[in-house]
């Protein structure tokens, strides 16, 4: 099967698992249902999160990398700005505000930007090397900033 056809396919099945779970039998999904198809979508790797259908109920704003340039790790900052809009205190469904979730949507964070590096640069460039060095600036300064404002989450 070309990659093609394995991108539309996976995408078709995404798209009917979603309407799936939202319209279910006209009573809406449970709060399980809900924190698990956040999980699953959270689970994804940056490229796949990118290509995601934005359903329902979840708030897939996002302002890129705030305040630096998104570069290669756009789709890496949306899909933290997704945890954070999604999982946290300042969200509408506030599925579980804990240290521990807002410590593993970081990580999952800085795995996407590493992994970005790795497909945008080849290994042993400079660029690669600049590319991590970057990731771990922007991953600490979140993790600097988080600390500093505790109830950002």
């Amino acid at each position: 099967m070309t990659t093609r056809r394995r991108s539309l396919r996976a995408s078709l099945v995404t798209v009917l698992a979603c309407l799936t779970l939202w319209s279910g039998s006209g009573h809406g999904a449970t709060a399980a249902d809900v924190r698990a198809e956040a999980d699953r979508i959270m689970n994804l790797n940056s490229a796949d999160f990118a290509r995601h259908p934005h359903v329902d109920p979840f708030d897939w704003s996002n302002d890129g990398c705030t305040w630096w340039p998104d570069g290669i790790f756009g789709p890496a900052c949306a899909m933290h700005d997704f945890g954070y809009r999604n999982y946290g205190h300042h969200g509408r469904l506030n599925l579980s505000p804990t240290q521990t979730i807002k410590d593993w949507i970081d990580e999952r964070f800085w795995h996407e930007m590493r992994n970005l590096c790795f497909v945008h640069h080849s290994e042993g460039s400079l660029g690669r090397s600049a590319c991590l060095g970057e990731a771990k600036v922007m991953y600490d300064g979140l993790h600097e900033y988080h600390l500093a404002d505790s109830a950002f989450f």
